[in-house]
């Protein structure tokens, strides 16, 4: 597995932490959350989930996120 992060921006307030967890918790796969630092990282099963598709519902839910260098 490859540990990957990527990039929440938009988060100003506790309620936004809380939104983004629960989309990153419906998201197969995702494990390690911690956006309160304006990041998720998590393990990357490539047969388990699908990059694009995180940060797309990430996106759904009114912030931006972009995929980061590998931690």
């Amino acid at each position: 597995m490859t540990r990957v992060a990527i990039d929440i921006q938009g988060m100003s307030c506790g309620g936004c932490v809380v939104a983004v967890r629960a989309v990153l918790g419906r998201q197969a796969g995702v494990t390690n959350v911690d956006v309160a630092v304006g990041q998720a990282s998590f393990d990357l099963d490539s047969a388990q989930i699908d990059l694009s598709r995180v940060c797309e519902a990430i996106a759904r839910a009114g912030f931006e996120a972009a995929p980061s260098a590998p931690v």
